[in-house]
Formats: structure tokens, C-alpha cells, sequence
């Protein structure tokens, strides 16, 4: 059987569908390029705010459309578990897989494997039943994604690795808990396999990916877990790999994580902790810490014990009630931490959360007038902070090879300063080995990238 895989959404998504496509591939099937040259096509669905569910909705159309008879299409991931009605209900869909069933692909595409009997008006598809979750959001029952150990067909420079999933978090904004569940932590063994295997493949940057990084191990009796598991996995891996967390919630980021990270080699001067938004009433009705002076602190001691760490954040704008004093708190906020990195989301009134029954709901104009003066202000400061690296070299990752206007050979990478797709890049003067990484000597600077020059 041939087959396709579509990923939608964040890195997680990532690695539930490497882990379907490891599985898959195991069981004798083959990978092809396109969704035309497949048997079964696998949408890995999103369903993080409306706009995700809308593309998803679109792709899955898209692709039922252009379906030939013998062929299959099948929705995975969070928007099959978190909207299952509205997945079936897109004519062309054959079988749904939840969260947490991804393990299970091979069987729903053995139920598949038949001749195509298309539906009838009403008829719903092929589901893998969903693990039930009690009214809290903790599953009553546990997958076995934990366990299962994810075998990657597809070698890149740069790998994620999920630790952990689900939330014990109850953000007022978020309904990933709702289909997610409560955090669920991989075991330390099997992340230590997993990472010494992808270097076994040629990985040079390993990123660690959660829903709540810095919960890890909660679950299983540890306490520092993220700090522990660090201090496991620079043991047993060589000292040119890097390391990235990403999804840091900042009021678990301790003190020995802070030393942890600077210890080591391995770990990258870089920490994405997601703060949502500066001012105390705002953060109380996200049902979030409202320490700001908390924050400042703590961006303050990671800068203290690592001089040159890339911290990047994302905020919400327009949650409801914000105010023009509220909003003018979170720029001042960001005035005064000067992150490096900054992503900001338009509010999405997302169905079932609480936030969706506050009151002053934000008019969607005074939304995106908000987004475009706190990017402009961003990229102000991402300018200034990346204009104190001309004249200094940085080690990048070459990811690819092309050329400039001129015809000029360019090379691009990123520096431990860069996480892939969301942040900047480094272009290099030269062609140079994919996966190699090179010293580069700044001779450029823009908001997001920076130019140089490979030294030796």
C-alpha cells in the first residue's frame, strides 16, 4: 500500500505523524510524495483556534475532491478527537484516528483495506474509538505512544522530540486539555533511546516539544524533571549535538534548570516560554500567574547566567476586557524585557472555554490594530538585538544550498539563536554540506535574519 501524510499545526503534530510514517512503513507499506500517487492519504489534523480548524476543514475538502476510487483518505490528531462531526461530516473521509491512537494506524488501515464502499448519506466512517476522558480531562485509560518508540524514515539536520503530552494547565483561552487530557510524561529511557538513535541517524539538533515542557516528569514522581532529563541526555549524547526546549511555561523553570542550561554544552543558549501577556488583571482572567514582576525577574537571571540567550515569547491580543491600559502594559513589557523572538495571536473565541463567556469581547478591529503595533514595536527590538551580533561569529546548521541574485552561491542555516520555521535564518556566503555546522562571521543584520561569512 502506498501512502501520503499530510502534518497541519505545531511540532507535535510532527512527531505523531514520523511515528504513523515509522509504523506504516514497518508494516511493508511505502511512502510516496504526493497525495495523487497514494492509496491512503493521512490528514494529521489541527484544531488549536478557529483559523487551524478552517485550513483543515479546507485541506480535507481539497484532497476528497481530487480522490480517485481506490482511494482512502483518513483524519488523525486533534481535530478528529476534539470535532468529530464536523471531520465526518466532509464527503470523501473515510476513517477518523484520535489523539492518542496514532499507534493504532496500522490497524485502521488494515479495516480500509477493502474495496471502497462510499458512504451513504448519514453513514459515518471508520473510527478508532477515542480514549474516554473523565470530566476533569484526565484520560481513563493511557495510549501507548509513551512507549512506542518512534522510527523516522526521513533523516534531517534537525529533529523534534515530544517529552510529553497534554496539560495540567487550565488556561481559560485553551481547549487543548478538553481532548488532550492531563500531561502524560515519556519515560526517561525511552526519550534517552530516542534522542541517541536520531544522532545514530545524523540528527544535529535535537528539540524537545511538549504541551508544558517544564511539567515534565510530574506524572511520574520526579521532581526537576526537565533538569534530570537534561542532565540524562548531555551523559549519553556527544557535545556537538544541540538541544532546544521550546514551550517553556515560565513559572516551572527552576533554578537548577537555569544552571542545567548553562552547564552543558549541549543546550542551546535559547528558551521559547510562552507569558500570554504583561499586565496582572489580564493574566487572572487567562487563568494564568499575574507575576509580571515575576517574569522580569526570571528573564533576568537566565540572562545573568547565560549572557547570550535567545528568549522568545508569544502573547494574545485582544483577549477580552483588555483594555488600552492593559494593552499599553504589554508593550511597555516588552520595551523593557527586550526579547529576542516574539510571536502574537489575534484572540480567537474558541467554543466551551471560559473565555469565550466573558464579557467585552475586543471588536476584531481593535484586534488587529493591536497585532500590527505590537509587531511593528517587535521588530524594533528583534532589529537592535540582532544588530549586537555584526561583527561576532556564531555557529550555524546549514540546512540547504542555493544562490543569491547575483548567482552568488548562499547557503542558509540557523544559529543556536534560531528555532526552525517560527524564527530567523543565517545566510552564508559559499555552499557548504546540509547538516554541517560551521562557524559564520555577522556581517548583516535585519529583524528577523542575518547575513555572514564562514570562518577557517
Amino acid at each position: 500500500m502506498k501512502y501520503h501524510i499530510v502534518t497541519l499545526g505545531c511540532p507535535k503534530n510532527v512527531v505523531d505523524s514520523e511515528g504513523m510514517d515509522g509504523l506504516l512503513s514497518m508494516q511493508g507499506h511505502q511512502a510516496v510524495a504526493s497525495a495523487d500517487e497514494a492509496d491512503v492519504v493521512i490528514v494529521n489534523t489541527c484544531s488549536f483556534i478557529a483559523a487551524a480548524r478552517s485550513e483543515t476543514l479546507s485541506v480535507l475538502k481539497e484532497l476528497a475532491s481530487r480522490k480517485q476510487p481506490h482511494q482512502r483518505l483518513i483524519a488523525a490528531g486533534c481535530m478528529a478527537q476534539s470535532h468529530p462531526q464536523e471531520i465526518t461530516a466532509v464527503q470523501g473521509v473515510d476513517a477518523t484516528i484520535g489523539t492518542q491512537q496514532w499507534t493504532q494506524i496500522n490497524a485502521l488501515v488494515s479495516q480500509l483495506d477493502q474495496p471502497v464502499i462510499p458512504l451513504t448519506p448519514g453513514q459515518t466512517a471508520v473510527t478508532i474509538p477515542l480514549i474516554p476522558t473523565s470530566s476533569n480531562g484526565r484520560p481513563t485509560s493511557y495510549a501507548d505512544w509513551r512507549t512506542t518508540q518512534i522510527r523516522r524514515t526521513r533523516h534531517t539536520p534537525s529533529a523534534y522530540l515530544k517529552i510529553s503530552d497534554g496539560c495540567n494547565l487550565r488556561c481559560a483561552f485553551c481547549t487543548i486539555p478538553s481532548f488532550k487530557g492531563d500531561m502524560r510524561s515519556k519515560p526517561v529511557g525511552a526519550v534517552l533511546a530516542e534522542a541517541q538513535e536520531l544522532v545514530a541517524q545524523g540528527t544535529r539538533e535535537i528539540i524537545l516539544v511538549a504541551q508544558h515542557l517544564t511539567d515534565y516528569g510530574r506524572d511520574l514522581g520526579l521532581k526537576d524533571g526537565l533538569a534530570m532529563l537534561l542532565d540524562e541526555l548531555c551523559q549519553v549524547l556527544p557535545t556537538d549535538i544541540w538541544i532546544r526546549l521550546m514551550y517553556a511555561y515560565p513559572h516551572g523553570i527552576s533554578e537548577r534548570l537555569i544552571t542545567t542550561m548553562a552547564t552543558h554544552k549541549q543546550i542551546c543558549h535559547y528558551l521559547d516560554m510562552p507569558l500570554q501577556h504583561a499586565h496582572p488583571a489580564t493574566l487572572r482572567r487567562m487563568r494564568r500567574p499575574p507575576d509580571t514582576d515575576r517574569t522580569l525577574k526570571l528573564i533576568a537571571e537566565l540572562r545573568a547566567a547565560m549572557p547570550d540567550i535567545a528568549l522568545r515569547s508569544t502573547f494574545i491580543v485582544g483577549y477580552p476586557g483588555e483594555t488600552t491600559a492593559e494593552f499599553n502594559a504589554l508593550l511597555e513589557f516588552l520595551q523593557t524585557a527586550q526579547l529576542d523572538r516574539v510571536g502574537a495571536f489575534r484572540y480567537s473565541r474558541e467554543p466551551g472555554t471560559p473565555a469565550a463567556e466573558l464579557p467585552d469581547q475586543v471588536r476584531p478591529q481593535v484586534i488587529e490594530r493591536r497585532w500590527h503595533e505590537l509587531m511593528r514595536l517587535q521588530q524594533q527590538i528583534s532589529f537592535a538585538r540582532n544588530q549586537r551580533w555584526i561583527g561576532r561569529t556564531l555557529t550555524v546548521l546549514i540546512e540547504g544550498n542555493g544562490s543569491a541574485d547575483d548567482g552568488s552561491q548562499l547557503s542558509v542555516g540557523r544559529s543556536f539563536r534560531d528555532a526552525p520555521e517560527i524564527d530567523g535564518q543565517v545566510f552564508v556566503w559559499g555552499h557548504f554540506p546540509i547538516g554541517q555546522i560551521i562557524t559564520v562571521r555577522i556581517t548583516q543584520a535585519a529583524e528577523y535574519d542575518l547575513w555572514g561569512e564562514a570562518v577557517g
